[in-house]
């Protein structure tokens, strides 16, 4: 086989960047391997130290927002990011003790857009033939206010099947453009590295174009 055109049809395959409005919404996490509180001789007793906990978002390596610090691991977050042209999203956790100026990664997630927006093609087709496509795996350490884990996976990260919660994405825009519509989102459990895991619910809007005739 010609090897340029092995390499055309693999670039071919490759996940194109999109543009949109990305709606993300961040519940909370379990099993984070949490960093070792640092204590020096003046200080407090390492059981009195705070540390806070706080998620990181960013959009092909910049960053676009970041959630309240907790220290719970409990954040329950909206998000609404633009999304031009891109396709990788980065969620990274962090603790920061006080009086630290130096937070510590403890967790990291890559999302891929397309990833979700196949998710979402998935659940539109399901839901119009009524022919489920998810599989849930029973009750797994219930956390109230979350959803229940399962097992679908991806190649961005291990993923849930979605749940029928929360609420519709906004109306188009105005006339030469808009975000077409998607279903509710993709809900569930997403592995993070090197350990732990998030409870994330996901949707993206595609950004479309009308072609307008002035003739």
């Amino acid at each position: 086989m010609d090897p340029a055109a092995d390499g055309d049809a693999k670039s071919g395959m490759r996940p194109k960047n999109l543009s949109g409005k990305l709606y993300l919404t961040i519940k909370g996490a379990r099993e984070l391997e949490h960093a070792p509180i640092v204590t020096s001789g003046r200080s407090r007793s390492a059981s009195k130290q705070v540390v806070d906990t706080y998620v990181s978002i960013k959009v092909e390596g910049t960053q676009r927002a970041r959630t309240h610090p907790s220290r719970t691991d409990r954040w329950n977050e909206e998000f609404e990011i633009t999304v031009d042209k891109a396709n990788e999203v980065e969620l990274t956790v962090y603790d920061k003790q006080a009086g630290d100026h130096h937070p510590v990664p403890i967790g990291l997630l890559w999302l891929k857009i397309q990833d979700v927006v196949d998710a979402l093609r998935r659940q539109r087709v399901n839901q119009e033939t009524g022919h489920g496509g998810w599989v849930t795996a029973g009750d797994m350490n219930k956390i109230p206010g979350m959803p229940q884990p399962g097992h679908i996976s991806s190649g961005s990260g291990d993923y849930q099947p979605p749940f029928n919660s929360g609420a519709p994405l906004p109306p188009s825009g105005a006339l030469g453009g808009g975000y077409g519509s998607q279903p509710d989102g993709v809900e569930g459990w997403f592995a993070f590295e090197p350990v732990g895991s998030i409870a994330l619910k996901l949707n993206f809007g595609m950004l479309f174009y009308l072609m307008i005739d002035h003739a």
